[in-house]
Formats: structure tokens, sequence, C-alpha cells
């Protein structure tokens, strides 16, 4: 089934085009979706630090991550999934679920999730969706919504708190 779903989530990326991949991006390795991610995006890196370390760091690896707003199938508010690997890049896709949150708690669920993000960056090990999970089963925990890591959940309070104080 996750096999499938990558399978699905790469041709969904790859049909719309345009829309995902902007030549104009500040960043070549983090891919908004939509005019709404960018401006998130953008308006945490200018409130917070810890959101541009994780980008600097995501900008020297072989990662890219595709953001989109949609969400989890696991009715987790955000979530980080495998799409592909291949000799170039190897691909992520985060989804934040939007609704009923403001853009401070948004900010902090992408943060989580990009930090999720550089995790795999620093495994070099991680090439498909197995390694992916076993990388993580051995770095933190699972959970009935997936995986998690007790860095990631540092960095959602530290940028909730960045945000907090402007």
């Amino acid at each position: 089934m996750w096999r499938g779903l990558g399978g699905v989530v790469l041709l969904t990326i790859l049909m719309t085009g345009g829309r995902i991949v902007n030549a104009q991006d500040r960043s070549p390795r983090i891919r908004p979706e939509g005019a709404a991610v960018r401006a998130l995006i953008d308006r945490g890196m200018e409130r917070s630090a810890t959101l541009r370390d994780l980008n600097t760091r995501l900008d020297n690896s072989n990662v890219v991550v595709y953001i989109r707003f949609a969400r989890c199938f696991t009715g987790e508010p955000a979530c980080l999934l495998w799409v592909s690997a291949d000799t170039d890049a190897r691909r992520l896709l985060i989804k934040i679920d939007k609704f009923g949150r403001s853009p401070d708690e948004l900010t902090a669920l992408l943060a989580h999730e990009l930090q999720h993000a550089n995790e795999v960056a620093s495994d070099s090990a991680i090439t498909e969706l197995a390694s992916f999970q076993h990388s993580f089963a051995v770095r933190g925990w699972k959970h009935a919504g997936g995986f998690e890591t007790e860095e990631a959940g540092k960095i959602s309070t530290r940028v909730a708190a960045e945000l907090s104080r402007r």
C-alpha cells in the first residue's frame, strides 16, 4: 500500500507541473505547492531563526521537500511522507492540515516536519520507504499516526516560542 501511495503522490506532483515548483523560489530544496503555502513559509522564515536554519541545512543536502496544505490520512495535523529517490535527490512530501489553525501553529507544524526532513537528509542510508521507516523507528518511536522523534518535538516548541516573542 505504501508503495502505491508514494507513486500516486509522485504522479500528482509531476502532473501539476509549475504549480509546485517556481523558478523564483528562494530555496532549491523546499518547494511549496501554491501561493498560500509560499506565504506561510516566507512569513515563517522572516520570524524564526530556527526555521531559517532548517532551510539552510536542507539546502546543503540532496533532499527535496514538497509542501502542501492537505489532510494526513492518519489524522495527524501534519505529516512527512516518502515520495521517491534517484541518483540526484530523495523526495519527500509534507502535508499540513490548515483547518482551524493559526498561522503560528501552522508554522510550528511546518518546522516540526522540516526537522524530520533534515533527519532524512542526515541519514544517507534512507533510499526507499523501508529504510525511511526503519530510520525513524530507530531514532524515535512509533505511535498510531506514524513515527516521532524527540528533536522534532523540541523544534516545534522552539519555533512556537520564537513566533510568540514577535
